[in-house]
């Protein structure tokens, strides 16, 4: 790591030296600094070139004012930070304590705010943004006074325009990463999945471009410094992988040769700002613990990703496919003894932990026995029943999350992972079940995931919830046929879903002509336009659904 221009720099080769503005070097008044003016930045070299599209893809004053403030209501920053700090934070930690009050201060003090950097004020309106994501449409009519389109909405809009301000295609800052972090994984089921993974590309580019990909005790960073690195680089990296699977597309990064060792498992307290020492790493769970268990899930995948890239040749093999057996049988060891024995049963966070810590090594057995169901030529094979076991207990995972009252802070976290596939899985497979008993189970459990998720009634939103209803409709249709389940009396949701469906349709035409004036009461700055979508259909996880199996039945 070397300095230019009081900003940290990385740099691979010993000859650096060639990239500074020589002129800077001469004896005389130096010229003001101006952030941009390319030859200003510690990431341009020294010939006057502009960055590309003047540092911005956005950059366009016709579109953006520039002295529209970013700032909202005092009181509902405030409200929205705490919202922050509750729902969101403690899972998604990548900022200390000092990091976090140092923001909050400037939220409701304007003297402070305007002496924030771009990348912090960025980072706040990111958390907002996170804030109202996080939050049921009930929660923010009640707290806010409108509804969570319209303040998402409104909070992703100062984000945009925040970005539309830096240069983009030369961030320098940890702050600034920081806030795409939190602005990326707030907008993974809003905006397009193809979109996000093209910014991924951009702020891991820049992430690198800082030298976050290395460790920074290869860099001789403070413990600071260096826990701060690794606790974004790993996030970069779950980020990555995320839009990886939903576009089906290998991340090229996760396999590379980067030397990010871990966070340390540690309280921000631990660390000294005085010491070159790092601290020791505790026993048992801290505040940092769900992010830690998060990335010791993607090392542990990446580990394998890598001895798979060596045996294949380039391109030969796809990384999103399933894991060896005795990698996640090695994960599911990990996770017990690392984190799951010290779990406390009234620890929310511990017990959200626990949860998805199950769910994650089941739906990795899942994705095996999906690939061995397609490639089964006998419906008498043991792999359909597993299957078929293993999306019951998915759903029942996902019941549990939204049922326990003491998850309701996190239920956001809970819908945007909602394993979609696996409940297309049980009605694929229940098709093919004659076991009365079993049956009667996988309606129960479906009666028990309508009643505690009111997400998968809502039509208005999201094409998935109006697709799984039609099939739960096809399923029952077609189960009632069965020998012993003729008068079965028909799940108070089937019912329900039924009148909400032709509801919708009643609705269809006046929904549409609603749909091409909405631009005039939401704020939709930003958002990608209705049909993009469509290459993806209805946002399942293409890979691990049989679709034209699936077709033959809705």
């Amino acid at each position: 790591m070397v300095q230019q221009e009081g900003k940290a720099v990385y740099h691979e080769s010993e000859g650096w030296q060639a990239w500074i503005d020589v002129s800077k070097l001469y004896q005389g008044t130096k010229a003001p600094f101006n952030p941009t003016d390319p030859r200003g930045s510690a990431l341009s070299p020294a010939k006057f070139l502009p960055h590309a599209f003047n540092g911005s893809p956005w950059r366009d004053n016709t579109l953006i004012s520039e002295s529209l403030s970013l700032q909202m209501p005092t009181l509902e920053g405030v409200k929205l930070w705490d919202v922050f700090k509750e729902r969101v934070e403690p899972v998604v930690k990548i900022n200390f304590k000092w990091t976090l009050s140092h923001l909050k201060a400037a939220i409701s003090d304007g003297d402070k705010w305007d002496r924030l950097e771009d990348g912090e004020r960025a980072l706040i309106l990111s958390t907002r943004l996170f804030a109202a994501v996080s939050l049921p449409n009930h929660e923010c009519l009640r707290r806010f006074g409108r509804s969570r389109a319209i303040l998402v909405s409104e909070c992703r809009m100062r984000c945009d325009i925040a970005f539309s301000r830096m240069s983009l295609l030369a961030i320098d800052s940890l702050a600034t990463i920081k806030a795409f972090c939190f602005y990326i994984k707030a907008n993974i089921d809003a905006v397009t999945s193809r979109s996000l993974w093209t910014l991924m590309g951009l702020v891991s580019r820049s992430a690198e471009q800082l030298g976050i990909h290395r460790d920074g005790t290869v860099l001789g960073l403070s413990p600071i410094e260096t826990e701060e690195r690794r606790r974004i680089w790993w996030q970069l990296q779950h980020l990555d992988l995320i839009l990886s699977l939903k576009n089906g597309v290998t991340p090229l990064s996760f396999g590379t040769a980067w030397d990010v060792k871990l966070p340390l498992n540690i309280e921000d307290e631990d660390l000294d700002p005085n010491s070159n020492d790092p601290p020791k790493q505790r026993t048992g769970l801290t505040g940092f613990a769900y992010t830690g268990f998060t990335y010791y899930l993607l090392e542990a995948q990446r580990g394998f990703r890598i001895t798979q890239t060596r045996q294949a040749a380039a391109g030969e093999d796809s990384l999103l496919g399933c894991l060896a057996d005795s990698t996640i049988e090695g994960l599911e060891k990990g996770l017990n003894e690392n984190f799951l024995q010290y779990c406390d049963p009234i620890n929310p966070l511990h017990i959200l932990l626990q949860i998805s810590a199950r769910a994650v090594v089941n739906i990795l057995r899942l994705r095996k026995y999906h690939e061995a169901k397609m490639r089964s030529n006998s419906a008498d094979d043991k792999c359909h029943m597993e299957h078929f076991n293993l999306c019951m207990q998915a759903m029942s995972y996902q019941v549990v999350s939204y049922a326990n009252p003491l998850l309701q802070k996190f239920r956001w976290l809970a819908e945007t992972s909602f394993v979609w596939y696996a409940l297309i899985g049980i009605l694929v497979d229940m098709t093919l079940l004659t076991d009365v008993a079993t049956i009667q189970s996988a309606w129960s459990l479906l009666e028990d995931l309508y009643t505690t998720a009111p997400h998968l009634t809502d039509m208005s939103d999201d094409r998935r919830v109006a697709h799984a209803a039609k099939s739960i409709i096809a399923t029952w249709n077609e189960c009632r046929q069965k020998p012993g389940l003729e008068y079965m009396e028909k799940p108070a949701f089937v019912s329900q879903v039924e009148e909400l469906l032709a509801q919708d349709e009643r609705n269809l035409a006046g929904d549409a002509s609603r749909k091409e004036n909405q631009t005039d009461t939401i704020m939709d700055f930003g958002q990608v336009k209705a049909g993009e979508d469509d290459l993806q259909p209805f946002g399942f996880e293409f890979a691990d659904i049989d679709w034209a199996f699936w077709d033959s039945i809705s």
